[in-house]
């Protein structure tokens, strides 16, 4: 039995007898204490592969971008060599940055304040005035690296040395192999700033997973969705489309899966019938959601400023279209892009005043009861990597009314 079958059997069951929704408690602390966000900066963000762009962004060797998403400021280079690299954008001197300019094209990368210059491998290989310091040891001193991975042409980075990445993948990563995304560009970038804690925002996004339109079927609407928690803390949340949805996409009932396409658009490849049948997000730990159409690929990525502050952004990726121009314009595609601002401007109108709310001394928490079961599996995963080094009264399902230990300093 595929995973796709075995998703099939629990939905046909749920349709049946629909389980009962257990109140679940999520601390009000975990949105607004300092000290919790420091310990995710530390224990999540600094330790977790993070999608930190697309090869068609440096797609040319001598390219480079920085990337401050976590507010390390990093440098992902496509060296001469043909490989990937990142490096921490601090040259060994006096810490500054190497590079300032946030994309560019070079061969070497010199740092503006005294001219300490490195290749794109990260060696260090010219010093103004080498004289002056006395036993330099240039091969000691080159660009700190970071972990950095391609996969199927996105990048991903990881400031833990010992990170890998197919561990970090694992069988979700063996469930996705047929899907070609490797072939794909981005088409579209959008983002808004959301004066509110990230968790809420990714709670936003697992209550209702993004339901892109198709062309034709614009207003597409599902049901009840199957939510399990994968190895790694990843999320499948599949989400079939309601009966007026399924029969305007062609298919016979919500749960009779075919190989649809995308009227007009060409097809994402291997993709398995479940993708172009329902609205199947992943969600990849901590922070990424990628969702399936036939014609394109949409991911939301959330990514805390502080504890009172996410950027979310919103990409949609395309099949390659060589040197012709941007499909961006095709009327399908300009609906989507308008669909996608819309569920930013969204997301950001539904948490307006949230982060205040959390700060009332009366208020307890959220209670999840009427969230979907992807928000408490999602945030049981975010506990594993806490427990042990926050209080235990700010985990998932602490009681209310503890006394509030204090979080490490």
């Amino acid at each position: 039995m595929t995973f796709s079958d075995e998703v099939r059997a629990r939905l046909q069951v749920r349709s049946a007898q629909p389980p009962a929704p257990e109140p679940v408690r999520l601390p009000a602390r975990r949105f607004v204490d300092r000290s919790f966000y420091e310990a995710e900066r530390a224990e999540i963000f600094g330790k977790a592969w993070l999608l930190a762009g697309r090869l068609d962004e440096i797609a040319r060797p001598g390219l480079y971008m920085t990337w401050e998403k976590t507010r390390v400021p990093l440098l992902v280079v496509h060296a001469v060599d043909d490989v990937i690299r990142c490096f921490y954008n601090s040259c060994r001197h006096r810490g500054a940055p190497v590079v300032r300019v946030p994309r560019g094209r070079n061969r070497a990368l010199r740092c503006q304040y005294h001219s300490w210059t490195y290749d794109t491998s990260g060696k260090l290989v010219s010093v103004p005035d080498e004289r002056d310091f006395v036993d330099l040891r240039r091969e000691e001193r080159g660009l700190v690296p970071v972990a950095c991975e391609v996969r199927n042409s996105a990048i991903f980075v990881n400031e833990d040395p010992v990170a890998d990445l197919n561990s970090f993948f694992g069988g979700t990563g063996r469930e996705l192999s047929s899907v070609q995304s490797g072939e794909l560009r981005t088409l579209d970038q959008r983002s808004v700033t959301i004066p509110v804690n990230w968790k809420r925002v990714m709670e936003r996004l697992l209550s209702s997973p993004p339901v892109p339109p198709r062309p034709g079927a614009s207003d597409l609407a599902t049901t009840a969705a199957d939510a399990e928690l994968l190895d790694g803390g990843h999320l499948r949340i599949v989400a079939p489309f309601d009966a007026a949805s399924a029969s305007a996409l062609g298919l016979a009932s919500p749960l009779d899966w075919a190989s649809l396409g995308d009227e007009g658009l060409p097809a994402v490849g291997g993709l398995d019938p479940m993708f172009l049948s329902t609205a199947t997000t992943y969600v990849f730990f901590p922070n990424l959601f990628v969702t399936y159409t036939p014609g394109g690929i949409f991911n939301f990525t959330v990514w805390p400023g502080d504890e009172e502050t996410t950027l979310l952004e919103a990409t949609w990726l395309a099949p390659d279209w060589g040197e012709e121009d941007s499909p961006a314009e095709h009327p399908a595609w300009t609906e989507r892009i308008e669909w996608a601002q819309a569920r930013l401007e969204a997301v950001a109108a539904a948490l307006a005043g949230a982060q205040d709310e959390m700060k009332e001394p009366a208020r307890q928490g959220l209670s999840l009861q009427d969230d979907s079961e992807a928000v408490r599996l999602w945030n049981e995963a975010l506990d594993a990597h806490l427990r042990g080094v926050v209080p235990a009264d700010t985990l998932t399902g602490a009681v209310p009314g503890e006394v509030r230990s204090p979080l490490p300093s």
